[in-house]
């Protein structure tokens, strides 16, 4: 028997919609302040947990982002909200909150109790407002991102777009892809020259990959082998691959390249710190020595 909490400060709707669920085949617990509900919630851990909008003692979306922020009640339980607001700010700001769904009233109670069945048995159900997979969380990367959603590689990008990159040579060399592919130079806004406008600077920026120059490769040798391969010698070489020296790789590649010319900037701060060495120990003359009594040191020795 699946377990809902109805959360509802008014004893009237509370009892009504409580009786109806119970006939309906659910174990319902019932709720009169925001306080109870979340403790009663986060104890017993129900299937569905609806709650009313109308509260004059505590905010239902706050109380929901604090019970949603418990990973456990988060992973089994739903919150389903019952409001006449259904304005697109409210909906945003429960679909952040972590509300599975926002009912409008006046309530139909068939499409109450079918909504009820599909989270129970935990099956889709639209979220009140598509608000992104990438949220404020600090600390946290939500495994979400990268499904439909490219916003996650953005900051790479705008960095890589900046103005050391796109200048004048840059323009330039796409006018003149855009006259190989036999375009106007007239930009009238029609699919097929935005099309090729695309082709041109995606296609300039995957050329402008980075290579190993082959005469900067290091030599192998004891000196070499003895420093790590992560944390080597700073005087190292070893040169970071430029994204001035054109071979053609992909984009992935490119972002990877950033990545590791980022660890060897790193590399080389913990090799400044990790090279400090320790103050040698002065050693006093003989003139400055002081005698010690054997009696006294032995008897140190027997303390």
């Amino acid at each position: 028997m699946a377990k809902v909490i109805i959360a509802d400060e008014n004893d009237g709707r509370r009892n009504l919609l409580a009786n109806t669920l119970e006939r309906e085949g659910f174990d319902v617990t019932r709720g009169s302040t925001m306080r109870q509900t979340e403790a009663t919630a986060l104890a017993t851990m129900p299937e569905v947990v609806v709650m009313d909008a109308e509260w004059k003692t505590g905010d239902p979306i706050d109380a929901a982002s604090r019970m949603m922020s418990d990973p456990e009640f988060s992973f089994k339980c739903r919150i389903v909200l019952l409001s006449r607001v259904t304005s697109t700010d409210f909906m945003s700001a429960a679909a952040k909150a972590g509300i599975s769904e926002v009912l409008a009233k006046p309530l139909n109670m068939r499409k109450l109790i079918d909504q009820l069945h599909k989270h129970v048995r935990k099956e889709f159900v639209p979220p009140p407002a598509d608000v992104g997979v990438i949220a404020n969380r600090e600390g946290t990367f939500d495994v979400g991102v990268g499904v439909g959603d490219p916003n996650w590689a953005l900051p790479m990008l705008s960095n890589m777009l900046g103005s050391d990159i796109i200048n004048d040579d840059f323009v330039a060399s796409i006018a003149a892809k855009l006259e190989e592919s036999n375009v106007t130079d007239k930009l009238d806004i029609e699919p097929a020259v935005l099309t090729e406008v695309l082709k041109a600077a995606l296609g300039k920026l995957v050329e402008d990959g980075v290579s190993t120059d082959s005469e900067d490769v290091e030599d192998v040798s004891y000196e070499s082998m003895k420093s790590s391969e992560k944390l080597g010698k700073k005087d190292s070489k070893k040169k970071s691959q430029s994204s001035s020296q054109k071979t053609g790789l992909t984009m992935d590649e490119m972002l990877q390249v950033q990545a590791d010319d980022i660890a060897e900037e790193v590399e080389q701060a913990m090799d400044e710190v990790l090279g400090d060495l320790p103050d040698l120990i002065t050693i006093l003359p003989d003139d400055e020595l002081m005698n010690v009594d054997p009696e006294v040191i032995r008897f140190t020795h027997l303390s």
